[in-house]
């Protein structure tokens, strides 16, 4: 089968077998799209992710299904994730394929890119670290995404290292793009609509203070900032604030409106180079300011930031 565009307004749909068929401006195509489910990949806080099988395409994908039950609130951020991540076009984002709803079960869901791999969040459990020249390149892409997601009005507002994904390519070992994943409570700059007045959105762990209070003004800043701390445990194993986890929630918020770090040197390896530490300890500190003005003015400028890093691993 062939199209090729007939004028401005029409598609002509040739058929080796049979003649043209023409579809008027306005004609509606239904289909019907079936997904065989695998298992559970994982669970959010308004969704599950499942490991399903489109066999027209003859590949896997992940499936995002909304939980039952959960506030209108929730429903509209799982659309918008849906949008927005269906409109992205960048290879360290993960596609939106596909989008409905299920009469039978009456389940919201959108189909995304299946991807092989594990996020850093795995890698350093139990206080591993990441070697720095590793570290660097993986948000080297991470800050690709976010570039191009502020650039089109989209903060993120949950940079962390479990949404940080580094794929496996099964057929070249050395093809490893990150992935910035779980949109699912970005926000939309262009939306002046308030929201919810007691809600604070996002991991109390990597929250910079501006988004540690409901409702207050943020840009891509507040992912950078979240990006810095994501960065402190990705080199040393040890998150700044971890001596209060066990605590409730918010005395991390406390911590990021008003206590200052330790510096990303404290727990590094006794014969770190002194250059070598210092700057590890310079790029976290400006990272995590606590004024927006303080920090990476844009996720380019934390990039240049980075690859000046980048020399000393």
């Amino acid at each position: 089968m062939s199209t090729e565009p007939s004028g401005d307004t029409e598609l002509l749909v040739q058929d080796e077998e049979g003649p043209a068929a023409e579809l008027a401006t306005g004609t509606t195509l239904s289909f019907s799209k079936q997904y065989q489910v695998m298992g559970r990949l994982g669970e959010g806080g308004m969704g599950k992710v499942y490991k399903a099988f489109d066999p027209i395409m003859n590949r896997y994908v992940a499936l995002k299904v909304l939980k039952v039950d959960v506030p209108e609130t929730e429903h509209r951020r799982f659309r918008l994730e849906a949008r927005l991540c269906g409109s992205f076009s960048h290879p360290n984002l993960i596609r939106v394929l596909d989008v409905g709803t299920t009469s039978e079960h009456g389940l919201f869901w959108f189909v995304m890119d299946y991807l092989e791999g594990k996020d850093i969040g795995g890698a350093i459990a139990g206080g591993r670290a990441v070697p720095l020249h590793v570290v660097c390149e993986i948000f080297r892409q991470v800050l690709e995404a976010l570039n191009y997601a502020h650039q089109r009005g989209i903060v993120h507002r949950d940079v962390k290292p479990a949404n940080i994904f580094v794929t496996r390519d099964p057929h070249d070992p050395q093809f490893r793009p990150v992935k910035l994943l779980d949109f699912g409570v970005a926000k939309d700059l262009s939306d002046k609509r308030p929201e919810h007045p007691k809600l604070i959105l996002g991991d109390p762990r990597y929250l910079p203070p501006e988004q540690s209070r409901p409702n207050r003004p943020i840009d891509g800043r507040a992912d950078l900032y979240a990006l810095g701390m994501s960065f402190f445990e990705a080199v040393t194993g040890h998150h700044p604030f971890e001596d209060v986890f066990a605590e409730h929630p918010r005395e991390l918020l406390k911590c990021q409106r008003s206590r200052d770090p330790v510096p990303p040197s404290t727990y590094l390896p006794a014969d770190t180079p002194l250059a070598r530490a210092a700057a590890i300890d310079a790029f976290f500190l400006r990272a995590t300011a606590k004024e927006p003005d303080d920090r990476h003015p844009s996720a380019r400028a934390m990039q240049d930031a980075l690859a000046a890093l980048a020399q000393f691993a």
